[in-house]
């Protein structure tokens, strides 16, 4: 090969070596061009979302501040909150309670969810905050994306339905009361009756006015009995009727569970089915809730087994202890019935709005989708168990309260 022949591959060589390294110039920016779109792309999708949105890492340090969290009176601008610390930005938050937060789901992987109520915005309004572990490498929670929604209007609509499906509930307990007044009415009259043909007798004997006196007495003692029997009966229909704001206040499952067995006892189909109670004494089973609305959860379970139990069948309520899928400690209560029992079929199917297994005219099919959302709304869930037979089980889950204040 000559000179000039070398000199031709050597040119014909770089000339091939630099449209490669061209080529793949173009491939590399095309590829970051994409991978920048892409990213941008992602930014705009979580900058468009109407909720708070920001992630940690295990130092606490913010990765991420979505546009929602900059504005309002109480947004911080992104800028000021990328790389920093989550305590050293929500400086108003304590910083004990934050970090506890944090640490929880760090530690469990488990997603947690709780409302609060805020001022910042001239009304209260109602936040639903998640904290939702992210695994960026292995199984390890490596962040937690937190979101922060305004439920206020949401809460506002379940609270109107769930108030309406509660009135529906009170006009059946009603006729049941009006049944059950009956018996304390008679004794009352019985009683009148009495103390007037008392007066009769130490009117024309006066010699046995002081036997008759004790007697009398007595009766008035009783009548007083049956009075106040009424009043706690009407009262206890009157609370339940009342709509109230809901609210978060430490409470006992159990004593929930017996002011709805104490407005059960007087439904109509409690006098025809055997109704078993059996309440955890051992553990006072504190949760965080709404006493008010976990009773009408009860009630209402308890009357669709009433309602599925046949005559002189058997109707089981009890509450107990448990733990959840991730170790934990929840307060439950459970009632089981001896009624034909719901489909597997059915089963997704129980907690939708409008869905019943009633004949026609006989349910609304709201009820167990009203429970179903309280009992979400409580951070809690509602189960159900049941073959074609014999029965079915719904099961109510509830985290026990916590010294937990406030989140954000």
């Amino acid at each position: 090969m000559t000179s000039s022949s070398a000199e031709h591959a050597l040119v014909a060589l770089l000339q091939e070596r630099d449209d490669q390294l061209r080529d793949l110039h173009e491939q590399l920016a095309a590829q970051t061009l994409e991978v920048a779109q892409h990213r941008a792309f992602m930014e705009q999708v979580v900058d468009s979302l109407p909720f708070g949105l920001y992630v940690v890492d295990r130092e606490y340090r913010i990765h991420a501040w979505n546009h929602k969290r900059e504005t309002g009176t109480q947004g911080v601008a992104r800028n000021d909150a990328i790389g920093r610390t989550i305590f050293e930005v929500l400086s108003r938050q304590p910083a004990a309670m934050l970090k506890r937060e944090f640490d929880d789901v760090f530690a469990s992987g488990a997603l947690q969810q709780f409302q609060m109520e805020s001022n910042a915005f001239g009304d209260t309004r109602t936040f639903r905050i998640s904290k939702i572990p992210m695994c960026l490498n292995g199984n390890d929670v490596s962040h937690v994306i937190t979101v922060g929604e305004d439920i206020t209007d949401w809460r506002a609509a379940i609270d109107r339905t769930a108030q309406t499906e509660k009135l529906a509930a009170l006009g059946q307990l009603a006729a049941g009361v009006m049944h059950e007044i009956n018996n304390p009415l008679a004794t009352i009259a019985a009683c009148a009756e009495s103390i007037g043909l008392f007066q009769e007798i130490a009117a024309d004997q006066p010699s046995n006015a002081a036997s008759i006196a004790p007697k009398a007495t007595e009766m008035l003692r009783i009548i007083d009995l049956e009075v106040e029997r009424c009043k706690r009966i009407i009262n206890g229909l009157l609370d339940f009727a009342r709509p109230k704001p809901a609210r978060r206040e430490p409470i006992a499952l159990n004593a929930v569970a017996e002011q709805a067995i104490f407005l059960l006892r007087h439904h109509p189909r409690f006098k025809r089915v055997k109704m078993e109670t059996t309440l955890d004494v051992e553990h006072p089973l504190p949760v965080l809730g709404d006493s008010d609305q976990l009773v009408q959860v009860l009630i209402a379970l308890a009357m669709n087994a009433l309602d599925a139990t046949p005559e002189g069948g058997r109707v089981h309520m009890k509450t107990f202890a448990t733990r959840g899928a991730h170790g934990e400690a929840l307060a439950a209560f459970e009632i089981s019935d001896e009624g034909p029992g719901i489909a597997r079929a059915l089963h997704a199917k129980v907690f939708e709005p409008f869905f019943t297994t009633k004949p026609t005219g006989q349910g609304t099919g709201l009820g167990l989708a009203i429970c179903y959302g309280i009992i979400a709304d409580h951070g809690g869930t509602l189960t159900l168990e049941s073959s074609v037979a014999p029965g079915a089980v719904f099961r109510v889950s509830l985290p026990l309260a916590s010294p937990r204040t406030g989140a954000t």
